[in-house]
C-alpha cells in the first residue's frame, strides 16, 4: 500500500539521528531547570502556564511572577532566536545554546546564580525550539513532548486502519511513527541523564550536553552548505 506523500526527499535515518541528539538535550536542560529552579520547567510553557494560572488566582504571587518571568524570558528568546534562524544560517543556534550553557556553568556559586538560570535555561530551551523543526518532510517540535506523542499515536492509529481487510486509508510513511516516538524516547533518556548528573554530584553539569552540540551544528552546517537543511 502507498505511503502518504508527507515522507521527504531527506533520509529518515538522518533525521532519526538529529532527534535523538536534539531529544536529550532538550531532557537534559528541562530536568537541570527544574531541579536548580525549584520545580519550574524551563521548556514546558503549557505546564508552565497551568502553574502561573494557579499560582496567581490562589495567591502565591513569588511563585507565579517567577514563572511568568520564565514564559516571559522563552517567548523573547523565541523571538530572537527566531530572527537569527531567518537573517543568519540556522546552525548558529546551536552554537547560541553552548554559549548559553557555558555561562550558566560559569556562574554557579555566585550570588546571581539563580538569576542568571532563569534567564538563561530558558532562552536555551527556545533557541532549540526555533533552530530546527522539520525533520524529514514532518513537522516535529523536540522541546515538546505531548504533541510528539499525540503525532505518534496518530499515525499508530493510521497504520492499523491501514491494515484493516478492504480498507482504503493511506499507510503513514516510516518517519511519522518513528520521529515523534523517538524524540519522546530521547527527551525521557536525557531528563534521566540529567537526574544522575545532579545526584552523583558529577563535575561541570551543565556542560554535559556540548559535545552533542557540537555534533548537531557540524551536521546541520554541512547540510546547509549543502542547501539541505532539513
Amino acid at each position: 500500500m502507498a505511503q502518504t506523500p508527507a515522507q521527504s526527499s531527506a533520509p529518515v535515518s538522518r533525521s532519526a539521528r538529529r532527534i535523538a541528539l536534539l531529544g536529550m538535550i532538550a531532557g537534559y536542560g528541562n530536568a537541570l531547570g527544574f531541579v536548580e529552579l525549584g520545580g519550574v520547567f524551563v521548556g514546558a510553557m503549557t505546564g508552565n502556564t497551568t502553574d502561573m494560572g494557579a499560582a496567581l488566582a490562589s495567591g502565591d504571587w513569588p511563585h507565579g511572577l517567577k514563572v511568568a518571568a520564565i514564559v516571559a524570558v522563552f517567548f523573547i528568546s523565541a523571538v530572537l532566536a527566531g530572527v537569527v534562524r531567518r537573517l543568519w544560517l540556522p546552525a548558529r543556534g546551536f552554537l547560541i545554546m553552548a554559549g548559553l550553557l557555558v555561562v550558566t556553568q560559569a556562574v554557579q556559586g555566585h550570588p546571581a546564580q539563580r538569576v542568571c538560570e532563569l534567564l538563561f535555561l530558558p532562552a536555551f530551551m527556545a533557541v532549540q525550539g526555533e533552530t530546527i523543526s522539520r525533520f524529514s518532510g514532518n513537522a516535529i517540535q523536540t522541546i515538546v513532548i505531548t504533541s510528539n506523542l499525540l503525532k505518534c499515536a496518530s499515525a499508530v492509529a493510521g497504520w492499523l486502519v491501514s491494515l484493516l481487510p478492504g480498507s482504503t486509508s493511506a499507510r503513514p510513511a516510516h518517519g511519522t511513527i518513528l520521529l515523534p516516538g523517538l524524540a519522546w524516547a530521547a527527551f525521557f533518556l536525557g531528563a534521566m541523564a540529567a537526574t544522575a548528573a545532579l545526584r552523583l554530584h558529577a563535575p561541570l553539569p551543565f556542560l554535559w550536553p556540548l559535545p552533542l552540540l557540537a555534533i548537531l551544528y557540524a551536521d546541520l552546517a554541512h547540510a546547509e552548505r549543502a542547501h539541505d537543511p532539513e
